[in-house]
């Protein structure tokens, strides 16, 4: 009966997935990763000629391989699909499906059917990894290689000193599409080679002549599949093609310490990713983990006295030394567990089993029914969850961190932009059919061409922050709660009547879909540019009365009052833009420039140095403490 069951459960996902992930809208990386599946593609057309593929200053996607996403773009260019995204969609879903799979077989491979089962139903079940296999072509397939090279390298460990190829090849395999993905997938070579030595010298024979041929064997096996895995990795990634070792090791590097630096909302405050907490990731797998999968991690613990030293040791490493690792390093993460997401399998494995081996040991059946009435009312909420909030369920928060709703203001939620599919889904439906449609404007904080330019070729689109929309002219707006940080989503004041709809996770906005009837702030922008001072004033305190919470109407009536040399009323505006956006770099330049003007010139250099340490990278800082600076000197 548990093997019918457990087959059942492994077939699922192969129908569940892909008609879920065709709700599924545009990830923040997937317009840049298809453009760059492009790119690769011109690369082996030109026979490497066209170099766009490896010059890539701003996006630095040259240091992945990215192997699903240009698999993708192949199958799109020559099947001539006119849904690229769903294409690319569609076969993540399958990668998804593979590791749910695989998932459920190593499981069953140390605690019996039962533990396969129950992983496989506790993967599905757990919001942001279902949420991440919709869009996700990187950290997908590469937990789904991570994974498979070490459900071989299980298999390969526990029959030494008896040498079964084809347990190698799967090895090669999954290593080798690892890191195909990833760089980073040069990890499990010193893994694999590690257990492999470990379970050989305990294995090893007695007989010195059987000893020797044992050990060139199976180092010459395993040296020939770790190659193949390596060459596998760098086949269809052109940085790595052009010096395998030296670009592998600097790739390597660079994704250990990501050199892009995004802000992220973390415990209610905002931090560059470069400098989060040490103990980010931990935390985040503590809040996102369904809370019954986290109380069933102790419980594996007696499944050492089973499986023995070597194979427990090579399940918990890979489970939980990557996290240790860095943590050690202080990686630059963000967006939630997902740079991690390639463990969280492995979590999943040991808490199946510990449950299961926990079931076991009960003798009544009482308490057994009890213990199935535990796991059934745990996994009732994330179920629930899932239902209720899709394609969006991947905002989860367990019930231990006091759910979305507890953590909206102190954490990121929708920072894949999931929400957008949604978004424009409902705006296709309720406004784009309309006569006269195809002449709106449509802004958003994130690139949404890819959702219009099929169907609807003629719609402008216009991309802008959030805290910046009053600057563009736009009729209809889809914009995201990614990075407002605490007060942004706390305190927002929006227009009522701006508000046509929302895209909500239990009940909390994760996207905005606005009407735009009243352009005063884009009119008082204009006229602030055309130098026409007074108006702009006029014109953006007027719209301040009637929409409290537009900050471009703050920002531009600041810097128009600061030009008609009223800087304590322009200090008033910049104020009052900070209690409504916290992290406003222009809102402090304003307040600095009045200070210059007023020659409060110390108060001015401690704003603008507190204003570089707080954003290095915006660049007015850099003139401001100079200017500070020197009229600092030129006092004395």
């Amino acid at each position: 009966m548990l093997k019918r069951i457990f087959i059942f459960l492994c077939i699922l996902p192969f129908v569940l997935l892909p008609l879920l992930s065709i709700d599924a809208g545009i990830s923040a990386d997937e317009p840049v990763h298809y453009v760059q599946a492009e790119n690769v593609y011109r690369y082996f057309a030109t026979h490497g000629e066209d170099l766009t593929a490896i010059n890539t200053p701003i996006t630095f996607l040259k240091y992945y391989g990215q192997s699903i996403d240009n698999f993708s773009y192949l199958v799109n260019r020559f099947l001539g699909l006119d849904e690229p995204y769903l294409t690319r969609h569609l076969i993540n879903a399958l990668a998804g499906a593979l590791t749910v799979l695989f998932t459920g077989l190593l499981a069953m491979e140390l605690a019996g059917y039962g533990a396969g089962i129950l992983a496989i139903i506790f993967l599905l079940l757990s919001p942001v990894f279902l949420g991440h296999t919709y869009n996700n072509l990187k950290d997908i397939p590469f937990a789904l290689g991570y994974l498979v090279s070490v459900f071989y390298l299980l298999k390969w460990i526990r029959l030494l000193p008896e040498i079964r190829y084809r347990y190698l090849a799967g090895i090669a395999l999954g290593a080798g599409f690892a890191m195909s993905v990833r760089i980073g997938g040069l990890v499990l070579i010193p893994i694999i080679v590690t257990f492999t030595l470990w379970q050989a010298w305990v294995r090893r024979p007695t007989e010195k002549p059987a000893l020797r041929k044992y050990a060139l064997v199976g180092i010459v096996a395993l040296g020939i599949t770790l190659l193949l895995a390596s060459a596998a990795g760098i086949l269809n990634w052109p940085y790595g093609l052009q010096s395998p070792v030296r670009h592998s090791l600097e790739s390597l590097k660079q994704m250990t310490h990501y050199i892009v630096n995004i802000r992220q909302l973390f415990e209610g405050e905002i931090y560059w990713s470069q400098s989060l907490p040490w103990y980010y990731a931990p935390k985040y797998f503590l809040l996102v983990s369904p809370a019954i999968i986290l109380a069933g991690i102790p419980l594996c613990v007696p499944l050492y006295k089973k499986l023995g030293l070597i194979v427990f040791s090579l399940i918990v490493f890979c489970a939980f030394f990557p996290l240790f690792w860095v943590v050690l390093l202080h990686s630059n993460l963000y967006g939630n567990i997902r740079h991690l997401l390639f463990i969280y399998p492995f979590l999943v494995i040991l808490s199946a089993c510990g449950w299961v081996l926990w079931y076991r040991r009960i003798k009544k059946p009482v308490w057994k029914w009890a213990l199935t009435g535990v796991l059934l009312l745990g996994l009732a909420g994330p179920l629930i969850h899932i239902i209720r909030n899709h394609p969006v369920e991947y905002v989860y928060f367990n019930r231990i961190s006091g759910g979305v709703k507890h953590a909206y203001s102190l954490y990121e939620t929708d920072y894949y932009f999931n929400s957008l599919g949604p978004g424009v889904q409902w705006l296709e439906k309720n406004v784009l059919t309309k006569p006269g449609a195809d002449t709106l404007v449509i802004a958003s904080n994130f690139p949404v061409d890819p959702f219009f330019e099929k169907r609807f070729p003629r719609i402008q689109t216009v991309y802008t922050p959030w805290q910046e929309r009053g600057k563009y002219n736009w009729d209809y707006g889809l914009f995201v709660n990614a990075y407002l940080g605490s007060a942004g989503l706390k305190g927002q004041k929006i227009n009522p009547g701006d508000i046509v709809h929302s895209i909500n996770v239990d009940g909390l906005p994760m996207c905005l879909i606005l009407h735009r009837t009243d352009k005063r702030d884009y009119q008082g922008f204009r006229l602030f540019e055309d130098g026409r001072f007074d108006q702009a004033a006029a014109t953006l305190a007027a719209v301040t009365k009637e929409d409290p919470g537009n900050e471009t109407a703050w920002l531009y009536l600041g810097w128009s009052l600061r030009r008609l040399n009223n800087p304590a009323a322009s200090n008033q505006a910049a104020e009052q833009l900070l209690k409504i956006h916290e992290g406003s770099e222009q809102a402090r330049e304003l307040m600095i420039w009045n200070d210059l003007d007023t020659r409060k010139f110390e108060e001015a250099l401690r704003l603008s140095e507190e204003l570089e340490r707080y954003n290095p990278y915006f660049e007015p800082a850099k003139t401001l403490v100079k200017a500070a600076r020197d009229s600092l000197a030129g006092l004395k």
